[in-house]
């Protein structure tokens, strides 16, 4: 599928989201932007639930709930018996972890692998999921920049030992935007050791397959790149693992009948009253950015060229380069984020700059991480974006003393 420079230099969905025009929106990915049409539907659904509440959570949000898992599960690849709701990723892996828990899965002596490029909200979760077991967290290095798609995995399997009892790695790193191939790593890992995948930027980015992945739980964000309203994520367990996995809240699915639905179901459907229009909106959304961009292959195609076109522009204006050097082919790995290295003002806080720019008028994520020995700028590209916009960001990135860095 080819992408023509002339459709890099149009943003055809700005108009279809409320975003303020005179802001540069270059961080999609972290907490992305919900279309017109997507925000209009869940006011709808809202205003129709509080038209009569009693009877809308008894007669019609159980079929609501249904129509939209089935839709959102197979967006991702996923089969609905395992397939729940949840408000975030990080709610996922505490889900998740909470569970392993419970069932004593990790004790004292045992290991817990993952990345030095792990998200730093579910790094503090299995630090804290360890320290309860008196286990040991790992961490792996991955090295930037990155030229080879299978050094990852193969550093992650070579530290891998008898003692290994959970594996967390993000299927898309946040802080660094590499793709990691969690097939391979899932094929490679001995039974024993269970694969609890962070894919919070993995939906509507890549062409996701959450069965085909291998995983033990795969857990992700739809109000990313999917573009949904905020508060909505999945979790999916694997079959094996979904007999007595419990929510974090216990509630009257507990103790309900199980001669319609299952346990599991019965348990992750209801939680307590909250707001489930995010969740019920998923399939308005996944509708809504196809009918955008042409079809979900068009997009994610699209916002793949598009940000390594934006990369590539950004670090020949800055004299920068990218981390991810890894050769840039059709099958390549890769979504609709970059990152590049930088050099910041002389005694300067990064969050302090990424206050600065903000500012001004410019968002986009300033990121000093123990996975990287230098600085990095991390840019997001979806509809709404013109590769126009990596100029605007070189000249505010100069303009408040960030220069590009040389790594190679």
């Amino acid at each position: 599928m080819t992408v023509s420079s002339l459709e890099l230099e149009q943003a055809f969905a700005a108009d279809a989201f409320v975003l303020d025009p005179e802001v540069l929106h270059l961080n999609h990915g972290s907490f992305g932007a919900c279309p017109r049409a997507v925000l209009e539907a869940q006011a709808a659904l809202r205003a129709r639930l509080e038209a009569a509440t009693m009877r809308w959570f008894v007669l019609e949000y159980q079929d609501a709930l249904d129509r939209a898992r089935a839709a959102a599960a197979a967006f991702v690849g996923a089969d609905p018996a395992g397939f729940v709701f949840v408000a975030n990723a990080t709610h996922g892996v505490a889900t998740v972890l909470a569970n392993v828990l419970a069932r004593a899965e990790l004790a004292a002596g045992d290991e817990v692998l993952t990345t030095d490029h792990e998200y730093r909200a579910c790094k503090n979760a299995i630090d804290r999921a360890a320290a309860t077991a008196g286990a040991q967290v790992v961490i792996v290095p991955i090295a930037l920049p990155a030229r080879d798609p299978a050094a990852a995995v193969e550093a992650l399997v070579a530290r891998v030992t008898p003692r290994t009892r959970l594996v967390l790695v993000d299927h898309v790193t946040s802080p660094t935007a590499l793709t990691l191939d969690i097939a391979a790593l899932a094929r490679a890992l001995p039974p024993r050791a269970a694969l609890l995948v962070d894919g919070a930027h993995a939906p509507g980015q890549l062409d996701l397959d959450v069965a085909a992945t291998g995983a033990t739980y795969y857990t992700g964000n739809f109000h990313k790149w999917t573009c949904a309203p905020k508060g909505a994520g999945f979790l999916w367990v694997a079959p094996a693992r979904r007999e007595g996995f419990h929510p974090l809240v216990t509630s009257h699915g507990a103790t309900l009948s199980t001669a319609a639905r299952s346990r599991f179901r019965l348990e992750h459907d209801w939680t307590g009253t909250h707001d489930p229009s995010p969740y019920l909106c998923v399939p308005v959304a996944i509708t809504t950015i196809a009918s955008l961009g042409g079809g979900w292959p068009r997009v994610r195609e699209r916002n793949r060229t598009l940000v390594r076109a934006m990369r590539d522009d950004l670090c020949a204006a800055l004299g920068a380069d990218p981390i991810d050097q890894t050769p840039d082919t059709p099958d390549a790995p890769g979504g609709s984020m970059a990152a590049i290295a930088v050099t910041l003002p002389d005694g300067a806080d990064h969050l302090a700059v990424e206050r600065t720019l903000l500012e001004r008028g410019v968002e986009i994520p300033i990121v000093s991480h123990p996975g990287s020995p230098w600085p990095l700028v991390r840019i997001s590209a979806h509809l709404y974006n013109r590769r126009s916009d990596a100029s605007r960001l070189a000249a505010a990135l100069t303009a408040a003393g960030v220069h590009g860095r040389r790594i190679s």
